[in-house]
């Protein structure tokens, strides 16, 4: 394991000044290349080796997972989901974790250890583990690639935007 979940805050805050820093261009020079603004940044943000930052990172992808399963915790068990959770074998159960747990338990557990911060972030292997504790038990760990890790998540946003969003505009329709 490294410090790779330590550096999270600062691509969170990289990522946050990229996409401020592309708005404010578009709006500024609309022209703008790619390759001009990716420059520009780098520079502004004093970290010029191309090698160091891409957009593609443990803080875009823990963000996203945030933003999809913690935040919205009352959307999965307000619609009793029935989502078909493709991606899910996928996560390698560690035991003693149960792996035949229903689909919103499952999320209900990695969201905890997402919103408590139980994850380690492998990068040598490329894995991302994710556990719950109950008390001082441990009663959920799972273990993704992060290319894995990549499909789920593309999966739980599909879901809302074809999904859940339906409902909620089909709710709204109705009322």
């Amino acid at each position: 394991m490294d410090n790779s979940r330590d550096e999270i805050p600062l691509w969170t805050w990289y990522n946050g000044q990229f996409l401020f820093q592309f708005d404010k261009q578009l709006r500024n020079n609309p022209n703008i290349t790619i390759l001009e603004f990716f420059t520009n940044f780098l520079e502004d943000q004093n970290i010029q080796n191309y090698n160091f930052y891409h957009t593609k990172n443990q803080g875009t992808v823990l963000l996203l997972m945030y933003g999809l399963i913690v935040i919205p915790k009352e959307i999965w068990e307000k619609t009793s989901t029935n989502f078909m959770f493709a991606t899910r074998n996928k996560f390698v159960f560690v035991p003693p974790t149960d792996n035949s747990i229903g689909t919103l338990n499952f999320l209900r557990l990695l969201r905890n250890s997402l919103s408590h911060a139980n994850f380690s972030i492998d990068t040598e292997n490329a894995k991302l583990r994710f556990w719950n504790n109950n008390n001082t038990v441990r009663n959920f760990e799972v273990e993704i690639s992060f290319s894995n890790l990549g499909e789920f998540i593309e999966e739980i946003g599909k879901y809302y935007i074809n999904e859940v969003k339906k409902e909620k505009s089909d709710l709204i329709k109705n009322s």
